[in-house]
Order: C-alpha cells, then structure tokens, then sequence
C-alpha cells in the first residue's frame, strides 16, 4: 500500500508539473528577444551569462541587422544567435583605446551619427518608445499639438515615429521642418550609448566586393600590390593614393557613392568650379542667376557653396561637378574612420607609440580601424546588470503600455468580470434552490434542458445571440456581454446537486420558526454553500475573463473591447516574445486567483463528493 501511495504521489506531481512547465517556459521565452527567442529555456542564459547576453545587445543596438553588425566589428557571423564577443578579454590598454574611441565619438558632428535601437519589423524599439516618452512630455500628452505643428494624423502617441533619416543618400540633408529640428534636438540629448557612428569603409569594402574583384581578396591584392588577408582590413584612404589601380577604385567611390556631408573639397577647386559652370552654362550669368536663384554679377564672384545647396539647379550641379569636373588633389574623405585616424596621429608621436598605449600591432596609423567591436563589449560587460533588467522588462513595459493606451481594455475588462460573477452569483443559485425546495412535476424535464446545453460548445449559439442582441439594439454595450450567459445550466445543475445534499432538518427548523424561503435561502443555503459558490464563481471569471471571440463578434466598437480582444490584436502584429508577455500577464490573474482561494475551491469541489 505503501508503494501504490508512493506511486499515486509521484504520479500526481507528474501530472502537476507538467501543468507547471508550459507557463515557466512561457514566462521564460516571454523576457527573450530576436537573438535567443528559439533557445526555450526556462532561465535564459542571458541572465547569468555576459557571452549570452551580448548578441542580445548586438541585435537591439544594430536593429537586427547582421550585416551591418559584421560591418562594424569587422566579423563573419552567420546568424544572429552565433554573435559572440571578441575571443582575448579586455585588458586595461583596451579600454584606454575604448574611452578614447568614445571621447571621439562624442565630439564629432551630429550628422556623423545615427542613433541606434531603431527596431526592426514589430520587435519594440527602445528609440521608439523614448521618442514617444520625449513627445508626450513636449505636447503635455495632447496628441492634437503634436498633429498641428507636425502635420500628422497619430491617433495616440503610440503611432508617433522618429523621422525618417537617409544616411545613405549621397545628398540627404535633414530638412528644415519642425519635426526634424526637434528630433536633432532630441538626438543630441540622447546618452552617449544610444549613438552609433556612421562608418564609410564598409560601404567602401561593399563598392570593391561587388566591383571587378568579387569576394575574392587575391584579385584586389593583385591589382593594387597589396597583401591583404581579407577585406576587413580595406580602409579608404583620405586622399587619393598614388598607386594606380587604388587611385581609380578610390575616384570611382569619392565621385559617385561617398556621401557630401563626409567629404571636404579644397578652396583651390574654386577655379575648376567657375569654369565648370562657366561651361555648362554658356557663359551667360543670367540663365545661372535664373536657375540657382543668385544675384553673381559675374562667374569669378561665384564662390565654392559654404554646404550641400538645398536642392534644384544648384544642388545638380553641384553632384555632377564633383562626379566629372573636381581635381582629384581637391576632394578629401572625411568620414569617421579618418577623423579617428587623425585624431590619432595627432594624439601619439609614432606608430610604436599609439601601439605600446593600446596594445595594438598596426604598422602605420592608415591601418588602424576604430574599435567598435570592443566599445561595444565593454559596454555590455560594464552595463551587464543593467541590460539583463531592460531586457527582462522590455517586452511586459511594451504589452502594459500598449493595453493602458488602447481604448478602456482594463477598465471594461473589470466592469464585465464582476458584472458576471455578480450576476452567476444572483440567477444561477435562485434557479437551483427554487429546483431542489420544489417537487416540481417538470424538473426531470428542467435537468434534462439545462444537460443538453452542456452537449454543445458555445460557438454554436454565437450567431443566434448575435442576431437576437441586434434585433434589441444591443451591440456594443455591457448587456451583450452579460445577458446571454447570465444563466449557465452546468452551474444550476452542480448547485443543485449541492443543495440536495444539505440536511433537511434545517429547513424543517426554519418552517417551524416561521421562516420564508427567502429568509431560509439568505440564512441557511448560502452560509453553507459558500464552497460551492466559489467553485461557481471561479467558473464564471475564467469564462468572462478568457472571452475574446464572442466580446470582439458582439461588440465590434474598439472602445468596448475587453483586454483579451485587445492582446488577440496584439499578438497579430507582434514577434514571438511579446506574445508570450502578453500571455503570461493574461495568464496571471486566473493564477493569483487559484493560489489565494485554493482552500475554498477544493472545499467546493470536495464536500459535494463526500456528502
């Protein structure tokens, strides 16, 4: 008896953790991310382990974008998940040249950086929701403000996204419009691990791999004489080089791909510019005064523009000077990573130098590349406790967010719920005493009506219901809602049963006493059925409060919808992890509420038995 007592035990906590497992795992997945959303684990590594975490970084400070990621750290990642940091760990000479990486970063101008954390597809954005956090304070959370001087049409702030800026265009310059003057407001108060660097010598390497050399290093090594291992050590030159073969790969990128806003042209190209124009247009200053909106009196007064022309005639002209008519000698690269290397020579007598202080192993400062792939690490290492919370809150802050904006989600959430259990509290019980105090001729009948409603499924009368409540002008209202469950035959059916069970003599007491049934009802069955009617009050939340397809079909009105029509739409258009927050937070309230009646529910479940 032992053993089979034993084996029921074990069976039983069998049976309660696979019960358990699904929601841990579910809670589990619920704080992953794109970069180990597929592990399905139920503590994520990234909570215990800087490696783990650090993809996870990589994913959202990129915005997903793997090669963009290989780009920067100068790596070949395969896929997201095999992100891993750099192999040597950070010695103290590393973050020397970190901190003076970053001292960089944070003087150069705002067009030289672009502010990371954008998101990608639906994964929730950490840029987005501090813009939106940064409008509301701007507008005093009045979303019409933000529409006049912006010229929008956001339904709520939630919709409101960062402007659109096209650092790949090679003649994109942000506009003059409200919206842009305050994000580049906005972006310059952002910390300084928001902002990513712009970086040219990718986009260089890119101009090479997809030109005459393919993917293969030897061809571009034997054209240029050079010895390369890889691309990733191609950097793009300030000046043109000397060497043939590089001087033409390197006019063809400064002409045609490299962006204004990263290059500098020398005074002394003014002379080229007037006869360039001089040129095209004939000699005649009016048709150029015409089309450049200017007032020149002659081609020699016409100066080099003081930045990129706005647009039109002047802008043309411009782009198709630099492309045909430029000195080469005058045109210089001025992008990040020569803007590092400057700064470097400047900052270290010799080559020997700058290695002995960085531990680095370059031969000449053309060679050094800038360490993001370490600044990055060493952020991630140095921020680890940081980081995990972020991201082990990120996507509930993003599911909590999106229901307290969404219509009256908790509120008609609430006001259903109890509306039911009140009500399955009133009907329900009322029925059932009525059947068991009464020897009524009919009840067989009654019982055998309330049994067959319990032989089909709910959606059956979905339609009829819809119908009825239309013909009484009742969609989207709180009625719809409430009316066609009101009453519930399993629950009249189980009260019954229940009532049938209590002693007899109390009744006859209460008649002998002069007791109505109203008074009997109130004084002797419910103090005794509290058990039971916990049992059916659990029975009525979980059914009103997990209600998503009948609540969306009769109240079609979004302001009516309950927070289970809403996390259906959630789940929609979001990943995988905020779908799994979205159901664990859905999932709580029916758990709380198990943990903390437990005893009166096994009581409404075990006194009917043994009685």
């Amino acid at each position: 008896m032992r053993l089979v007592i034993a084996a029921l035990y074990l069976v039983l906590a069998a049976g309660a953790v696979t019960m358990v497992y699904p929601f841990v795992l579910m809670f589990g997945t619920s704080i992953t991310s794109g970069a180990d959303v597929n592990s399905f684990r139920i503590v994520p590594a990234y909570l215990h382990d800087n490696a783990a975490l650090f993809p996870k970084y990589a994913e959202d400070r990129y915005a997903g974008d793997l090669d963009l990621i290989n780009q920067s750290y100068g790596t070949d990642f395969s896929k997201m998940d095999k992100v891993a940091p750099p192999e040597a760990p950070i010695t103290p000479t590393d973050m020397r040249m970190v901190k003076d990486w970053q001292d960089l970063v944070r003087g150069l101008p705002i067009s030289y950086k672009q502010i990371g954390f954008e998101g990608y597809g639906s994964a929730p954005s950490k840029l987005r929701m501090a813009y939106q956090k940064y409008c509301r304070k701007r507008f005093d959370g009045d979303i019409t403000k933000l529409n006049r001087l912006y010229i929008e049409e956001n339904e709520t702030f939630r919709t409101v996204n960062p402007p659109f800026e096209r650092f790949k265009m090679r003649e994109w310059e942000p506009d003059d419009s409200p919206k842009m003057r305050e994000w580049l407001s906005f972006k310059k108060s952002l910390p300084d691990n928001f902002v990513r660097p712009i970086l040219i010598d990718p986009a260089f390497r890119m101009f090479l791999q997809n030109g005459p050399y393919g993917e293969a290093i030897q061809r571009l090594n034997a054209a240029w004489r050079t010895n390369y291992k890889s691309y990733n050590e191609v950097r793009l030159a300030q000046t043109a080089p000397a060497q043939p073969a590089q001087r033409a790969d390197w006019e063809a990128f400064v002409r045609t791909q490299l962006p204004f806003r990263y290059m500098a042209v020398s005074p002394a190209a003014v002379t080229a510019y007037r006869a360039y124009l001089s040129g095209r247009y004939r000699g005649a200053i009016a048709e150029l005064n015409a089309r450049h909106k200017t007032h020149y009196w002659s081609f020699s007064a016409i100066p080099l523009p003081a930045a990129l022309p706005k647009g039109g005639a002047a802008l043309v002209d411009w782009m198709d000077f630099i492309t045909n008519a430029c000195p080469l000698e005058d045109i210089r690269a001025v992008n990040t990573e020569n803007l590092y290397r400057e700064h470097l020579k400047g900052s270290h007598a010799s080559v020997s130098a700058m290695n002995s202080a960085f531990g680095t192993h370059y031969e000449s400062f053309d060679q050094a590349a800038p360490p993001v792939y370490m600044a990055d690490w060493a952020y991630c290492s140095t921020n680890a406790r940081a980081l995990r919370w972020e991201f082990a809150t990120r996507n509930y802050a993003v599911v909590i967010d999106y229901m307290l904006l969404h219509g009256r989600a908790v509120l008609n959430t609430v006001i259903f719920v109890a509306a039911v259990i009140l009500l399955h509290l009133i009907v329900n019980p009322l029925c059932a005493y009525a059947l068991s105090r009464y020897n009524l001729p009919y009840s067989y009948n009654v019982l055998l009506f309330l049994l067959a409603t319990m032989a089909f499924p709910a959606e059956v009368a979905m339609i009829p219901n819809f119908l009825l409540l239309k013909h009484l002008h009742l969609l989207n209202t709180f009625w719809a809602l409430i009316l066609p469950g009101m009453a519930n035959g399993y629950a009249i059916f189980l009260l019954k049963g229940f009532f049938d069970s209590l002693p007899k003599e109390l009744y006859e007491a209460g008649i002998i006493d002069g007791a109505s049934e109203a008074v009997m009802f109130r004084k002797i069955t419910i103090p005794m059925s509290k058990p039971i009617f916990a049992v059916i009050a659990l029975q009525a939340f979980t059914g009103a409060y997990g209600a998503f397809m009948y609540a969306m079909l009769v109240c079609q009105d979004s302001r009516m919808w309950t927070m289970m029509v809403w996390l259906y739409q959630l789940q929609a258009s979001s990943p995988e992890y905020v779908t799994m927050a979205a159901l664990t937070l859905a999932a709580l309230p029916t758990l709380f509420v198990f943990i903390f009646a437990q005893n009166v529910i096994m009581r409404g479940i075990i006194i009917p038995s043994l009685k």
